[in-house]
């Protein structure tokens, strides 16, 4: 089949699987290559993808067969796989480790695609998930070039730096950017943020070293402009002293709650602090 042919049946297919989630009411957006497409990147020769909510995946897979579909096996646990004939279709769910939500989903905008209005991934969370999907194995950034080309007006690239900022690949395709001049040059300052794993590791130490907290089972994540914070502490006053000291290590950071409270026998306490 020539390249023409496959984008064809690859855009009948997207149509199948976007009027089928819709008749169902199931809240999805048009991802990938194609999203690029619709945005004004080049189609895609390979498959169609689709992000979805983590509780719905099940259930956008079960409409999809009974639609004539075919599940495929996957090994990953980030996402679903279906076939209409042999055209493959990805159902993304937990792309780069981070969930798919509804305020995702709602920043997608309607755009027409071949001839039917689908929702379209914001551009800026169609990079940041591009950029997150880039490792030791998977790193060739022709086509994500081409792809960052496209899209260059349409995005928030701040965000995209920020929420990519745990990536040393996502940071490497940033330089390279940079130097094509695809986007413009970001000033570095003299307070630039550590890199996230140093710092989650140097919070973490500060929590077990510091005398108010002296807690060496928190652990510490860094995604972005957040830092989550959890594990078991013994009470709910160390449990307020840590979120204290965190709050006063990373004062640029929006530090998460995510801590329980011990209780001997009993169930751990779930309450959250402000």
């Amino acid at each position: 089949m020539s390249d023409g042919a496959e984008v064809e049946a690859l855009l009948t297919t997207l149509k199948r699987v976007a009027a089928t989630l819709k008749a169902e009411e199931l809240p999805f957006a048009l991802s990938g290559s194609f999203a690029a497409y619709a945005r004004g990147a080049e189609a895609s020769t390979h498959d169609v993808d689709f992000v979805v909510l983590p509780e719905d995946v099940e259930r956008v897979v079960e409409v999809l067969t009974k639609a004539g579909m075919r599940r495929a096996d996957t090994v990953e646990d980030w996402l679903a796989k279906v076939y209409d004939d042999d055209r493959l279709v990805d159902l993304i769910h937990r792309p780069g480790d981070r969930p798919v939500t509804r305020e995702v989903l709602d920043r997608a905008s309607s755009l027409k695609v071949h001839s039917v209005h689908v929702p379209v991934l914001d551009a800026t969370d169609l990079l940041i998930m591009l950029l997150e999907s880039f490792t030791e194995h998977e790193c060739d950034f022709a086509r994500p070039l081409a792809t960052a080309r496209s899209l260059r007006e349409q995005a928030d690239w701040e965000r995209v730096y920020r929420e990519s900022s745990h990536s040393p690949y996502a940071h490497a395709f940033l330089v390279l950017l940079e130097r094509l001049e695809v986007i413009e040059a970001r000033k570095e300052t003299a307070v630039s943020k550590e890199r996230p794993q140093y710092l989650a590791t140097h919070l973490k130490e500060a929590l077990a070293e510091d005398p108010r907290t002296g807690e060496l089972g928190v652990q510490v994540h860094v995604r972005g402009d957040d830092v989550y914070l959890t594990g078991e502490v013994p009470c709910a006053q160390r449990r307020r002293k840590v979120i204290e000291v965190a709050r006063e290590m990373v004062p640029d950071y929006q530090v998460h709650d995510e801590l329980t409270v011990a209780h001997i026998g009993g169930r751990p306490e779930e309450e959250r602090l402000p």
